[in-house]
């Protein structure tokens, strides 16, 4: 991902990224955001609703509204393309939030990981989300190599 979407992504969310910069040997966010650059409007969603939820929830239960429960920050742990789709690791939240990575993974299944435009998984030397016009890009580079 783009250095600049990269540092948005910090900037914006530094409670869900708090180990973005941090030791190899306890976070794998130490390698930054290991997807395309298309991904980031997907992340970017994600980030804002996991965090909306948790803040307006706390304060409920900070001002002791209704029977409203803690719900642990969510620290990202690594986010990833893995055969061609979107992988969001996590510690904390709860079962609305696990809903919503779901969600968004389920989202990048069909997004173009490179430019952001409707896609589809596609095989060959490694499995990518791609729209058709990257799909065809990736076949020409890699018609001598089959």
């Amino acid at each position: 991902m783009k250095e600049e979407f990269d540092k948005n992504l910090v900037e914006k969310y530094p409670k869900i990224f708090a180990n973005r910069n941090g030791d190899p040997k306890e976070t794998l966010m130490c390698w930054g955001f290991e997807c395309g650059d298309g991904w980031y409007p997907i992340i970017n969603t994600l980030c804002s609703e996991i965090q909306s939820r948790i803040d307006w929830n706390n304060k409920n239960v900070d001002n002791g509204y209704g029977n409203y429960k803690e719900i642990k920050q969510v620290v990202a742990v690594q986010i990833k393309e893995k055969f061609g789709g979107l992988r969001f690791y996590y510690e904390g939240g709860d079962d609305h939030i696990h809903g919503m990575v779901r969600m968004a993974e389920n989202w990048a299944s069909t997004t173009c990981e490179i430019c952001g435009n409707p896609g589809q998984t596609r095989h060959g030397f490694w499995i990518k989300t791609l729209c058709d016009e990257h799909e065809a890009e990736r076949q020409e580079r890699y018609k001598d190599r089959s």
